[in-house]
């Protein structure tokens, strides 16, 4: 006999994936008002797609959605159904149901959202909103079955009761333990709410048409939306500041001794300056295929940590030296000067002067001057950090291969630096002349529960200071490919400009990829049955994913033609402003597929 417990978190399911199938599925019709003006400005996270059917209209024009619809996708389509079967019958059987009609039944707007409770021991809790439209009768008998379902299966304290508020029935599913939340759903016309704490879902049905203390009234909020700008599809908003007042409140109604000492904490750490963060998605908008923002809120002037990460707007051009055949470039602007003084003065507020009793110690076995941490590392670094790879042909799923390249203002002192560091590490290089740049390759041992594709997987890394910059590179070829030179550069490269031309002229970072190479190496991965191996054996602790990979059926596979004809180029850049980080990324529209 199953508790009912787990009847409860079925229906949880049930609503849940209801929120998912927004992303696939048609919708018509809307609440009355935005779920972000009912729900309190005590919300912790909230997630919401505004309208699905427009949403669904969007991801069926997209290349994806494109491509799921090809005639040559069928025989992979209908395996993932038939292993879905089994599944889909039993809820059939259960709540009248397939797995698909469940998808279906959201038709309007539907949020998800965490709000604080101010009870340590239940921190939280869960609520759905979401319009089923013209399915609102379907969607009342799915939840009905459910909740006859954990009634029958009732056992020890548990137990469903019903109640009335301003003349709508609360059906509760509780469990009966202590401190175990039950679950509550009730609808008003076609707006469901699914939720795991009373008071919510009546403070909720109190506020149908909005409330002054909303979420969407917040300063936060207001701020985080502000920068994400109109056009959003999908939206999703963390309250940072809040969660951390959670935790720490959670923490001393737990006994922790050192209760009081977080909040200082992350005073000293500057991270209580981090206020929140949110994203929005849209899907065949404009010129894109998809656009993806994500704020950081975090108001400066930046303090301890935060103060590690000022990365001041530059001109991103891929340097000279990134050959044409990088699979994915990204660069960051970094001022590292700034980010010395930041871990030394973090550094002396927990104990002064810790970092030059360090450097005392860093004294060669042939004496000498010690190292110098602003002077000899810091001191001669540049302000830019950038990271390629590519894949050696053919494209398979262990042919990658990564370089980075860190910018140098004095590349003479950062050579004597190397040097000192590799005599204070003892270490034993082997040293060969490349084009006359002196190259290091250090060979790396294999550790344990490494990825079967790990670029860093029983190789070498070799590190080479040329072109005004270090390099480190997981292939030694990679990195002489770099030094020497010569052939295309990405700048020059036709794909890599059409993204460039969405990308503003200062930036503090800046991506790119083609995705058919990173495509290749992931189709190469399921068909060589690599991809499933990978599951088979999880780290510890790990849960078991061995089943999702098997839901797909590398024999079932299209040929990889297939897949190349959809896939487009796409990039993203990052622009940091007195109020925080505001990162963009997109993928640019192909044109007949």
């Amino acid at each position: 006999m199953r508790t009912p417990m787990r009847a409860v978190l079925r229906l949880a399911l049930t609503a849940w994936v209801g929120l998912a199938g927004l992303t696939i599925m048609a919708a018509q019709g809307r609440a009355a008002v935005a779920p972000e003006n009912s729900l309190p400005n005590t919300t912790v996270f909230f997630a919401k797609v505004d309208d699905s059917a427009a949403f669904r209209d969007a991801f069926g024009k997209t290349s994806f959605g494109q491509m799921l619809a090809d005639p040559a996708m069928k025989d992979m389509k209908d395996d993932f159904k038939e292993k879905l079967a089994d599944a889909s019958k039993k809820l059939k059987e259960r709540l009248g149901v397939t797995i698909q009609d469940l998808l279906t039944l959201p038709q309007g707007a539907v949020s998800v959202a965490f709000v604080a409770k101010g009870d340590a021991k239940i921190p939280v809790a869960l609520a759905i909103q979401a319009d089923a439209g013209k399915n609102a009768e379907k969607m009342t008998e799915v939840l009905t079955k459910a909740t006859k379902l954990a009634e029958t299966e009732a056992k020890d304290n548990a137990k469903v009761s019903t109640e009335s508020f301003k003349g709508l029935t609360l059906h509760i599913i509780s469990s009966g333990k202590e401190n175990e939340p039950p679950l509550v759903w009730t609808n008003s016309g076609s707006v469901f709410h699914i939720t795991s704490d009373l008071d919510l879902v009546k403070d909720l049905i109190s506020h149908a048409d909005g409330r002054d203390d909303s979420l969407a009234k917040s300063e936060s909020f207001i701020k985080v939306s502000k920068k994400l700008g109109e056009g959003g599809q999908a939206l999703w908003f963390i309250d940072v500041a809040q969660i951390i007042k959670v935790g720490v409140k959670t923490a001393a109604a737990g006994g922790n001794a050192g209760a009081q000492n977080p909040e200082a904490m992350l005073q000293i750490l500057g991270l209580n300056g981090l206020k929140a963060a949110g994203g929005s998605l849209a899907l065949n908008n404009g010129n894109y295929d998809g656009l993806g923002k994500t704020f950081i809120l975090a108001p400066g002037p930046a303090l301890g940590l935060l103060k590690l990460f000022s990365m001041p707007k530059a001109n991103l051009r891929p340097e000279p030296w990134v050959p044409a055949t990088a699979s994915t470039y990204q660069t960051v602007s970094w001022d590292l000067d700034a980010a010395y003084t930041a871990i030394n003065d973090l550094a002396n507020t927990f104990q002064p002067g810790v970092l030059n009793v360090f450097e005392q110690q860093l004294v060669g076995p042939n004496g000498g001057e010690p190292l110098s941490f602003q002077k000899d590392i810091f001191g001669p670094l540049g302000d830019r950090i950038t990271v390629i790879s590519d894949f050696k042909k053919p494209i398979k799923e262990d042919s990658q291969r990564m370089l980075i390249g860190v910018a140098l203002e004095d590349a003479k002192k950062f050579q004597a630096t190397l040097n000192k560091l590799i005599s204070l590490a003892n270490g034993s290089p082997k040293k060969r002349e490349f084009q006359g740049t002196t190259i290091y390759d250090f060979a790396i041992p294999e550790l344990p529960n490494q990825a079967p594709n790990s670029p860093l997987k029983g190789g070498t890394v070799s590190l080479a200071i040329a072109k005004d910059t270090l390099f480190v590179s997981t292939e030694p070829s990679l990195l002489e490919l770099v030094l020497r030179g010569g052939g295309p550069a990405l700048g020059d490269n036709a794909e890599f400009q059409k993204v460039m031309k969405d990308v503003p002229s200062q930036s503090s970072t800046f991506t790119f990829a083609k995705s058919e190479d990173q495509a290749r190496a992931s189709y190469d991965m399921i068909k060589s049955g690599a991809f499933e191996k990978a599951f088979q054996n999880p780290q510890p602790g790990a849960p078991d994913m061995s089943r999702f990979a098997k839901l797909i059926n590398k024999d079932k596979l299209p040929d990889f033609s297939v897949f190349a004809k959809y896939l487009n180029q796409g990039g993203g850049y990052g622009v940091q402003d007195e109020d925080g980080m505001l990162f963009t990324s997109f993928s640019l529209r192909k044109a007949n597929p």
